[in-house]
This record gives C-alpha cells, structure tokens and sequence, in this order.
C-alpha cells in the first residue's frame, strides 16, 4: 500500500546572533518537514522569507486556481514527487507561475523527494541517475569579504589550513573604490598562490556592463574561474556583451530564476556558460531535473548555488555526484547558528578539500536538529 501524507509544517527560525545581513539570508531560515502516515518524514528549506513561504503553503483556498500548498498535498499518495510538483504549480496559477510561490513549491518538492527516497529506502542520487562520483570538490563562498590585507588574510588563512582549495569571493560595497579593489585581488591571489581556484559573484552589485567591464582585465590575470550572478536579469543585453568580451565563463540563475522557461532567453541567446540555479528557490528537485536535460545538448554545465544550509548542500550533492563532469559544491562559511548547526550530521571537507557522498543512504542522508528546531522557532 501507498503512503500517503499526512501533515505539513513549517518552521520560520531566526538565528538570535543577528537579526539582518545586508546580503544573505543565512541568519533566517524556513524548514518545512512533510510527514507520512507511517511517521517517515522529509525535509526541505527555501533560501526565501520565511514567514512568506509559511503563509503561501498555510493559505486558506480562494479558488481552484489559487489554494494554500498544503491543502493540496495532505491526504495526496506519495507515488510521483513530479505529479505533486505539478499539482502545485496548477493549483497555484492563479497567484503564482514564479517568485516566492516556486519558493514554496521548491521546499515542498525537496521534503517530498527526501521522503519518497526514504521510503523506496534509496538515496535521492538515484532519482538524479547513476552515481558517478563519490567525492565532490567544495568551494567555499565568503561573504562578506574584508577590505584589508589584515582582515583578507584572517579570513582567507582558516580555510586553507583547512584543506580548502577553491573560493568564491563576492563584489562588496568599496569595490567602488577601483584602486583599492585592485590591490586586494592582487593581493588575494598572492596569499592564495596559483594552484586554489578563485571565483567571483557579482551578486547584483553592478547595473550595467559598464561598471564590471574596468575590472575584467584583472579578474582574467588572476584567472578568476567564473562571473556570477552579473547584472539584473532583466538586463539581458549586458549579459550577452559581457559573454563577448572575456573568457571567464559566466554564470546566472541563482539571484531570482524561478523555473525552467526563465532560463529560456538565456539559452536562446548564448548569454551564459553555466546554470546556477538555486535547487531551493528555482522550483525543487524536479525542476532541476527538467533544466538538466533542457540545457544537455546546448553544452552548458549547472553549478548550483548554495548559501544556506546543509539541506541545501546535500540536495546539491546528490544532484552534483550524478552529473558527468565533476563539478563543485558550494559551501557557505556563514558563522550563523542555522547554517552550522541545523544539521545533525552535517558535511565536512577533508585534507584535499573535498566532500564525501555516501552511495547508500537513505534520501538526503541528514537529520534534523530539533533543539535548533525548538529554540530558533518564531511565531
């Protein structure tokens, strides 16, 4: 017999040591956990406002076409995770097709596959294809980055003594400053010698091409391995002018894509190298399966993002270990209680700045914290 689910909550937490970042959300999360009839559970989170997402999925109905989340899934067999996402998205069209409703549907879709895969007593990589590979390169991401040699180097010396071999530094606010942008890329990759690979997300900070465009002689000397998250997406233009201008493959998709048709002008212009899709945001685990075959034959990678939590770096794992080309994982190195504690088992990097990927598990493979749970709950 077919489970069926029986309850979904959501819990909207706040990590006490902070209450706003300018950029991250790490410091606020949402959890949604979908419970079975047999007391399985899953999990998922979305990189989202909370108390946004909370509201979306606890919705009363208003009409066929625009229901609360949950009222569509409780009571639903647990025999298709893609059928759920799809009654989802119907049932939401009426005030959704994207943003902060495909939020919703992507916690949901992740806790949906976490439980369908625990349930099939299977690993969620099985759903995503063969295994292809057992260890993932992690790349961590600082944010904010220091804008001293002091504060650079006290930041930068951890992780490297740690085993880290990639990073991924962020456009800060005195980038406006050219000359002294300059002496701290410069000086960055001294610290770090040639052999760590060095990224860049651009994270908004810049309007237009103009503003990026003085800098990309440096970032090209220092091979910089990527451009992410350039310009709004609406500036689609500058996207593709700046793919015409240098060969630092560039990235989109994690600052605001939700679902594969966003992608599509992309695609159709050539405005990009890779995907990187927040699997939390973009619409779940089924929507990054349906971008992974769409962009297949176009030659263009997916690398997804992942500034929050361990749920978000093991649903990307287990995307990521199935994929044919060995790519890295995101890993955030936020101090935030949410984002190293959530978990009870969370990953780790080793000597060689890697991450190890279990071939069986069950599901994502991590449980929750329910102290974090309790003591970080707002209502």
């Amino acid at each position: 017999m077919l489970n069926r689910i029986e309850k979904i909550d959501v819990f909207c937490l706040q990590d006490p040591q902070a209450d706003f970042v300018r950029f991250e959300g790490s410091y606020q999360n949402v959890v949604v956990v979908v419970t079975a009839d047999n007391g399985m559970y899953g999990i998922g989170e979305s990189d989202s406002p909370p108390q946004m997402i909370k509201a979306l999925i606890e919705a009363p109905s208003y009409n066929h076409l625009s229901q609360g989340l949950a009222s569509l899934l409780i009571g639903e067999t647990l025999d298709d995770p893609k059928r759920l996402w799809q009654k989802m998205y119907q049932g939401s069209y009426w005030h959704g097709r994207n943003g902060a409703v495909i939020h919703a549907i992507s916690a949901l879709d992740i806790a949906i596959w976490d439980l369908f895969s625990q349930i099939n007593k299977a690993p969620l990589h099985h759903y995503f294809g063969e295994l292809k590979h057992t260890k993932l390169p992690a790349y961590a991401t600082i944010y904010p980055l220091a804008d001293t040699e002091d504060g650079i180097k006290a930041q930068i010396m951890p992780l490297l003594e740690s085993g880290m071999k990639r990073i991924k530094i962020c456009v800060e606010p005195w980038w406006s400053d050219f000359d002294k942008t300059l002496s701290n890329l410069n000086y960055l990759r001294h610290l770090v010698g040639r052999n760590i690979e060095l990224m860049l997300d651009v994270a908004l900070e810049f309007d237009s091409l103009a503003q990026l465009k003085p800098f990309l002689s440096t970032l090209e000397a220092l091979d910089f391995k990527w451009i992410e998250a350039p310009f709004n997406l609406e500036n689609l233009e500058d996207h593709i002018a700046l793919k015409q201008l240098t060969h630092i493959p560039i990235g989109v998709g994690d600052l605001g894509m939700t679902t594969c048709k966003e992608f599509l002008p992309y695609l159709n212009e050539e405005a990009f190298d890779i995907a990187q899709p927040d699997i939390t945001l973009f619409g779940g685990v089924s929507e990054v399966i349906k971008l992974r075959d769409l962009i297949s034959k176009h030659n263009k990678r997916i690398v997804p993002h992942a500034y929050n939590t361990d749920i978000t770096i093991a649903v990307n794992s287990h995307f990521l270990s199935t994929q044919i080309k060995q790519e890295a994982l995101e890993y955030s190195t936020s101090p935030s209680l949410l984002r190293q504690r959530l978990i009870e088992n969370p990953y780790s990097i080793d000597q060689d700045g890697m991450v190890t990927i279990e071939a069986e598990q069950d599901g994502l493979g991590i449980k929750l914290n329910w102290d974090i749970i309790r003591s970080c709950t707002i209502r």
